[in-house]
């Protein structure tokens, strides 16, 4: 079976992947640091290896994210990345599950809410937030 897995380029994975785990409630969080002896193919500083991802992987809500850093490539990180985690609002657990998660994401200082979860017009149900990279995260109950 083919999969889309998102993957996503910090400044400092290692950083993000703690973030995400404190504030989203991550799962299964590994990384593999760039080792001293790979430091070059990655441009970075043989001390400094340790400290950098080469490539990691975590679960928001049961989905599986990649994430590496960026390696000093130019740009900003993307804001127009969006992620949208769906469930079935006919599951009484997993809608619970899903406000949960999302009210303790915007619960977070540096979360800014777009859309406050809730009932929409069209039957379903949802919210919208930007995390602290810029990520913008939809819950989406149908």
């Amino acid at each position: 079976m083919t999969q889309l897995i998102p993957y996503l380029a910090f400044e400092s994975a290692k950083e993000a992947l703690a973030y995400y785990e404190e504030v989203f409630g991550a799962t299964d969080v590994n990384r593999l640091p760039v080792g001293k002896e790979q430091a070059g193919q990655f441009g970075v500083d043989p001390e400094q290896a340790e400290e950098m991802t080469m490539h990691s992987s975590f679960k928001v809500a049961g989905h599986i994210i990649y994430a590496a850093d960026r390696f000093n490539k130019a740009g900003d990180f993307n804001n127009s990345i969006v992620l949208s985690l769906n469930w079935d609002k006919e599951s009484v657990e997993d809608t619970a599950k899903m406000t949960a998660l999302f009210n303790k994401v915007a619960a977070h200082a540096d979360t800014k809410v777009e859309m406050p979860i809730a009932e929409q017009f069209w039957g379903g149900v949802m919210g919208a937030l930007d995390d602290k990279y810029g990520v913008h995260w939809m819950f989406n109950g149908n």
